[in-house]
């Protein structure tokens, strides 16, 4: 089997990995729409960007043994090469998962209101006069009203 056909076996799950960041994309574009958060959408397009790169790369790095002949490279200096786009690759990806990390954090929390008295747990407190709960009901001992009939 050719070099190229392995390298195309190979790039099949970051191919569905992109579909499936792109899909993601999709849908924190239209829950950003509704509220949500930016974090997500920073991070799945972080996560679109590293993936291609990371299919390009493959396929680019399939001729290193001609950069060895043809520019002189030692071996030290192609691991160089190699190390100097992984870095990135891998700190973008760190990058992108830090960002769904702090987005699905954020995400779980209501929005602090200036001004309103908060629970322990964050949540704001009913405003007075509290109201009954349940229509047609009155506090323990009392009974309901009886409809007309």
């Amino acid at each position: 089997m050719s070099p190229l056909a392995l390298r195309s076996i190979e790039a099949i799950p970051r191919v569905l990995l992109l579909v499936v960041g792109l899909l993601g994309l999709v849908f924190a574009i239209r829950g950003r729409v509704r509220g949500g958060s930016g974090l997500m959408v920073a991070a799945f397009a972080i996560m679109l960007a590293a993936t291609a790169a990371g299919i390009a790369w493959q396929f680019v790095s399939l001729d290193a043994a001609a950069w060895i002949r043809t520019n002189h490279l030692s071996v030290d200096e192609l691991n160089l090469i190699f190390l100097a786009v992984a870095i990135p690759l891998d700190v973008a990806a760190v990058l992108s998962w830090l960002l769904v990390a702090l987005a699905v954090v954020k995400g779980g929390r209501p929005p602090r209101q200036a001004g309103v008295p908060q629970y322990p747990g964050g949540y704001p407190m009913p405003a007075p006069p509290y109201g009954n709960p349940h229509p047609g009901y009155g506090p323990p001992g009392q009974q309901a009203p009886r409809p007309p009939g």
